[in-house]
């Protein structure tokens, strides 16, 4: 087990890194900023387990002047170092996952090439197969060699190059992403020929935004009657008064429509003189009752313009875009089309209750003009709030329909005859470069003895190798599956198998995505193009995890994990914790190099969690002079603390006596109190608003806003802020000029404390 990485000597970033005092145990993370040394530790111990000087020798310090040396110590005080230019011992029991381990094993670029093949296949197969594919390789050479001397080799040779002389396919350059150019001229020579058909696909156009008319709304609320005689006004809201009902005028107006000016309705009684009945007919006149119809048409356009409905039909209409959108994928690339209807539906019941209310008051008292602007730009505010989501989806529509026009323009012009000759020339050098042709350029002069023999035992040994790879293979799918699916991921990969079509046996598999078979070349699809970044690493890191828990002698072995989350999703980090924690368990030694501390608090606590006195050790890469790294001891539960915590515990461990840079408990004490405020109303206190302007949103705000209940803090607040402010830039131009009185500080950080335990 390696107990410290002593010294690293002008290797990358670590110049003259020292770490004699840090400790490795089973369980060691290390923690560091991207491009902060990670991967050049990592490096190091590759080239300690494979011997390949390389990969340090590469990575010699730019600007560097001291010769390059690393300086392991193990168990028992053993120590391993590299000194001009090698090491005086190889551990080959370190197993390390890295991005290098990808590029050799897996892929690179995308890409599933023969070498990843062949490394992949010696890595799964493991220690026991080694003599026999070493058999294997040996007789594959010998049959290749004496192939190499028979004049065969030109006509075998010539079955790659139908269609243009051998000297001509031979000069074909070499063209870069040769799959991914000819995936992408089938594509087009596949859209050309179905022209008519792809012009009339159907494409989204943009959605009809509601409308709601916010002026018009008002303007009838500030309607009043100017006309009605200010007596008989008087008269009747006197009787109405006396009537003690709210609904009273306007029963009286409709009890109008039954007066013939001459007799009650009710009683028969003469009214030709009475005062009140004159005075009813000139307050409930026509301009009345055209108010009272204006009004209730408000009613009825609050009910109908601002109806709960108009979401559900714009998400429906979004819904219809966006299976129209994904519908053209396949020839153009087009943005995924959202409508976050949550804050739209929330702002329009807000404005439901503001806009009914004024409603039910003008119906009340339809000749008062009511409505404040206040009121009118709160409405416009929560309008604005229901609509922008929609105009915003609209703005992915059209830029989308754009694109599709934009397709179909191009398509329009495309030539089928030269994207075939296209195709053929690609094809062409594609075939040219592969490891076979290039092989057969090489011996295309030699010839072939003894072929006979050699051939007999090349199959020998292949039958040996095949039934050892047959064995293996299928357990190891099974167990890169099993990885694969806990790991949520949306394939598995199909036939895992090896071949010798090469020089050396390789492997061969395929993928299995959404019950399509997807190939590692050719397509489309294929492998560079179906899986996502993060999909590739997962079935990386699962290939790595199979063949690691597979190993029998996995208990003698140090498993190094580089960023086991870079590019991972993030419902992959827990199995992720779980898989490292069997490895830790199965293992001699865990070390897991991150560039995020999260991952490695919780995979910490997740270790304990299981078994409470796990060795676990933790540092970090710090930057150190000359932007050099250095190893620097690390709080993993600090480093991962937000602002408001760090904040908090400064100003008790500055009451605790434990904090001496009193300036900093000062500058501390305000942004504690607006992460406080932050916590106690989330989303009430807007993140802009400095902290003066929050006590005043404190202040005034009204009894039905949650932030009235923190109006007892105010003059306390303000209070705390007049002194606290002096030490921040935005209320004090020189705030280093101000001296900090430790008595005063000790009051103000204990009344700060107290807003926040006791709420006073």
């Amino acid at each position: 087990m390696l107990e410290r990485i002593s010294e690293v000597q002008c290797v990358g970033l670590l110049y003259e890194a020292n770490g004699k005092p840090y400790t490795l145990k089973k369980s060691t993370f290390i923690y560091a900023d991207n491009g902060r040394g990670k991967s050049t530790i990592a490096s190091i111990f590759q080239s300690l387990s494979t011997g390949d000087i390389s990969k340090i020798l590469n990575r010699k310090t730019v600007d560097g002047t001291l010769p390059q040396k690393v300086t392991l110590q193990f168990n028992n005080g053993h120590k391993v170092a590299f000194e001009n230019g090698a090491w005086s011992q190889l551990r080959p029991e370190i197993y390390v996952f890295d991005t290098d381990f990808i590029d050799r094993n897996v892929h690179s670029g995308g890409a599933v090439n023969t070498d990843h093949r062949k490394n992949l296949l010696e890595f799964a197969l493991g220690e026991p197969a080694v003599a026999a594919r070493l058999t294997v390789e040996q007789t594959t050479a010998k049959a290749k060699s004496a192939a190499e001397k028979l004049q065969g080799l030109i006509t075998k040779i010539s079955g790659f190059h139908n269609g243009i002389s051998i000297e001509k396919f031979e000069s074909l350059p070499a063209i870069a992403d040769v799959d991914v150019k000819i995936a992408d001229v089938r594509k087009r020579i596949a859209a050309a020929g179905n022209v008519a058909k792809i012009l009339m696909k159907p494409s989204p156009t943009p959605l009809n935004i509601p409308e709601f008319d916010i002026d018009l709304f008002f303007s009838t609320l500030s309607l009043s009657l100017k006309d009605v005689h200010l007596d008989a006004e008087q008269v009747v809201k006197n009787h109405i008064a006396k009537l003690g009902k709210q609904t009273a005028e306007n029963w009286l107006s409709q009890g109008q429509q039954f007066d013939d000016s001459k007799t009650c309705p009710y009683c028969a009684q003469e009214t030709s003189d009475n005062n009140l009945i004159l005075a009813y007919q000139t307050h409930f006149n026509t301009a009345y009752n055209d108010l009272k119809t204006k009004v209730a048409g408000i009613v009825n356009s609050v009910a109908t313009g601002t109806a709960e409905n108009i979401i559900d039909v714009f998400s429906q209409a979004i819904l219809t875009a966006s299976a129209l959108a994904t519908s053209w994928s396949e020839y153009t690339e087009v943005q995924t089309i959202q409508f976050e209807s949550t804050n739209s539906a929330k702002a329009l019941v807000e404005l439901q209750i503001i806009l009914n209310n004024l409603a039910k008051q003008k119906q009340l008292t339809p000749t008062e003009s009511i409505g404040s602007e206040q009121e009118k730009q709160q409405a416009m505010l929560l309008w604005n709030q229901v609509v922008s989501p929609m105009i915003a989806s609209n703005s992915l529509i059209k830029g989308i329909s754009d694109a599709i026009i934009a397709y179909k323009a191009k398509l329009q012009t495309e030539d089928v005859g030269k994207l075939n000759l296209e195709l053929s020339q690609l094809e062409f050098t594609k075939t040219r470069y592969e490891v076979t042709v290039l092989d057969l350029f090489k011996l295309i002069v030699a010839a072939r003895a003894n072929s006979q023999l050699v051939e007999n035992e090349k199959k020998k040994a292949r039958a040996t190798l095949d039934q050892l790879m047959t064995a293996t293979l299928s357990k190891y799918e099974t167990s890169i599956n099993v990885l694969l699916k806990k790991f949520g991921a949306s394939f598995s990969i199909k036939g895992m198998s090896a071949n010798f079509r090469g020089a050396s046996p390789r492997s061969d598999y395929g993928l299995l995505l959404r019950g399509k078979d997807v190939p590692l070349e050719g397509g489309p699809p294929s492998f560079s193009t179906a899986l996502s970044e993060g999909d590739k690493r997962t079935l990386a890191f699962a290939f790595f995890i199979a063949s690691a828990v597979a190993d029998p002698n996995i208990g003698s072995k140090t498993i190094v994990i580089d960023d086991p989350m870079c590019s991972l999703d993030l419902n992959r980090r827990h199995h992720t914790r779980v898989v490292l924690r069997k490895i830790n368990e199965m293992s001699e030694q865990l070390i897991v190099l991150a560039h995020d501390p999260y991952f490695l608090r919780d995979l910490r606590d997740f270790f304990l969690k299981a078994d409470k006195l796990a060795q676990i050790a933790d540092f970090q890469l710090v930057q150190t002079k000359g932007d050099y790294s250095n190893f620097e001891a690390i709080d993993l539960d600090k480093e991962c603390e937000s602002d408001y915590f760090r904040h908090h515990r400064m100003l008790n461990e500055f009451l605790d006596g434990n904090i001496t840079d009193s300036r900093s408990v000062a500058k501390a004490i305000r942004p504690m109190l607006e992460g406080y405020l932050h916590r106690r109303f989330p989303g009430r206190v807007p993140k802009d608003l400095l902290f003066g302007q929050v006590v005043i949103l404190i202040r005034d705000a009204l009894p039905t806003n949650p932030l009235s209940h923190a109006k007892n803090l105010v003059n306390e607040l303000n209070e705390i802020n007049d002194y606290a402010g002096q030490f921040h830039h935005d209320t004090n131009p020189d705030p280093e000029a101000v001296p900090v009185i430790n008595t005063e500080l000790k009051t103000f950080v204990e009344r700060a404390l107290n807003v926040v335990h006791r709420g006073t």
